[in-house]
């Protein structure tokens, strides 16, 4: 049978790709689905040059290609052929979708499929809502660019091979120092393993401490990733209420006199999404309640840097003298989303636990960038990168709340947030949050539809990565819609 060459190669003269490995290819594609078989005989370069339009040469470095991979050989006075030593392999047609008396698509092949969590999507609209974002245009990147490119030209040639999968060692060490003195911890470099941000801490933890069945205690309208991480290895959700004053740990001893719980979540200093701050009598009696009834207490403290009441509060961890407590932190609302430096503190024999886990999915993290982020604790870079940072983003909440009460009136309800970069706002009944962020976008601006927190008719509104100007225009035009 001859063989269609012009229809079975394409060949692009505009692709980077070289022409003779754009042949090549398109004869080992066919080789593979079997429409060219083994044993046989290929037309000659010659031939198959003007077939295919191209420079004789052009084919012979293909066959050249080929032959070297294995795929023909030549056979002296007869010609070139499709190797007699590979599989016969019989053609198979296209499959096409199966449809169910459901009329839904039956995929071909056995796999997890709509798994329950939302991608998010990624906001490319100037001005937005956001769910809390930092202003990425703050970001000390001269700084972080001098570093990296010093670490790239003259660092030890051991940055660039597997480092400890606990992170490198003087990131670990500077950092646990510096949490030490700020945040009132006792901890040595190896009770702290970096991460890919908070999210893969939260992972981790997740997937070292919960079996099926576990049962695992959230706040009300908790975050959402974060409980579908739980479920995700067979953890059953308890809520319990969350009042002005963070989450009711009453509800929770009552819990804990009838069932078994393996752990509590909590973000025990901005709650997501309510902003809340646990206050300090629940935060002893939490603590009490873990050692009393043997629970683990995971404590998310995702952007502990941004408190503009008074200083922040110091974190559960620093009062756990029992190991009960798992303290995650990350440097992304610190410094910019892309930048995914994240950290778990917890017992030694823990941390190690979460860094066998970490090697089957990760080797290890960005070693360069940690080193960069050592020297940038260590010369105090991060700390005045933070304090300006709180100053622009104090002003902006300021601004935010007082021209959203402006504009906006009886149609939106919120208490200023002590802390964190987006307000908890509560709108009127008659308001329909998805319409209004659909009507926001067909005017450039990304409002979120508040679907996560029915029945409340609420959403988290990010004011930290708009500038003051950015913020009025942005809430003026929300005005507009509603």
């Amino acid at each position: 049978m001859e063989i269609p060459y012009k229809s079975l190669i394409p060949i692009n003269k505009k692709h980077s790709l070289p022409l003779y490995v754009q042949i090549a290819n398109g004869i080992i594609q066919q080789i593979q689905a079997g429409v060219i078989k083994k044993g046989s005989l290929l037309t000659g370069t010659r031939q198959l040059a003007l077939l295919l339009e191209v420079n004789r040469q052009t084919v012979v470095a293909a066959f050249d290609e080929l032959y070297a991979q294995g795929w023909i050989e030549v056979v002296p006075q007869k010609g070139t052929y499709v190797s007699n030593t590979l599989p016969n392999i019989q053609p198979k047609a296209l499959k096409t979708a199966k449809i169910n008396t459901n009329n839904e698509v039956v995929a071909p092949h056995d796999f997890l499929q709509n798994y329950p969590i939302q991608i998010p999507i990624n906001i490319e609209q100037r001005l937005a809502f956001n769910d809390g974002l930092p202003d990425v245009r703050l970001a000390p990147r001269d700084a972080l660019a001098r570093l990296y490119a010093h670490y790239i030209r003259y660092g030890e040639p051991s940055i660039l091979q597997y480092s400890n999968i606990l992170g490198h060692i003087r990131f670990r060490e500077t950092l646990s120092f510096l949490l030490n003195q700020t945040r009132g911890l006792s901890i040595n470099p190896n009770q702290l393993i970096s991460t890919r941000g908070s999210q893969m801490g939260i992972y981790l933890v997740a997937s070292a401490l919960i079996r099926l069945g576990d049962k695992v205690v959230v706040g009300q309208m908790s975050y959402l990733a974060t409980n579908i991480t739980f479920e995700h290895f067979g953890a059953e959700l308890l809520t319990i209420p969350v009042d002005e004053d963070g989450m009711v740990i009453d509800v929770l001893e009552e819990i804990c006199t009838t069932q078994t719980i393996k752990a509590v979540y909590v973000t025990s200093h901005h709650y997501h999404p309510t902003t809340v701050t646990l206050k300090p009598e629940r935060r002893i009696q939490l603590l009490n309640l873990a050692e009393k009834y043997g629970f683990f207490i995971i404590e998310d403290d995702y952007d502990y840097d941004y408190h503009y009441s008074n200083k922040p509060i110091l974190p559960l961890a620093s009062a756990d003298s029992s190991g009960w407590v798992i303290y995650i932190g990350s440097f992304t609302k610190k410094i910019a989303p892309t930048f995914r430096v994240g950290y778990v503190i917890a017992s030694e024999k823990i941390i190690n636990e979460l860094g066998k886990i970490r090697r089957i999915i990760d080797r290890q993290g960005d070693t360069i960038l940690e080193c960069c982020l050592a020297d940038m604790l260590e010369d105090g870079t991060l700390k005045r990168h933070s304090a300006k940072a709180l100053k622009e983003y104090h002003q902006r909440r300021d601004f935010a709340c007082k021209t959203l009460k402006d504009v906006l009136g009886n149609n939106i309800q919120f208490k200023v947030p002590d802390g964190g970069m987006a307000i908890w706002a509560k709108f009127a009944d008659n308001i329909s949050l998805p319409k209004v962020a659909e009507k926001a976008l067909q005017k450039g601006l990304y409002f979120p539809n508040g679907i996560v927190y029915r029945p409340v008719n609420a959403c988290r509104l990010g004011f930290a990565s708009m500038n003051l100007k950015e913020l009025d225009e942005a809430i003026h035009l929300l005005g507009e819609i509603i």
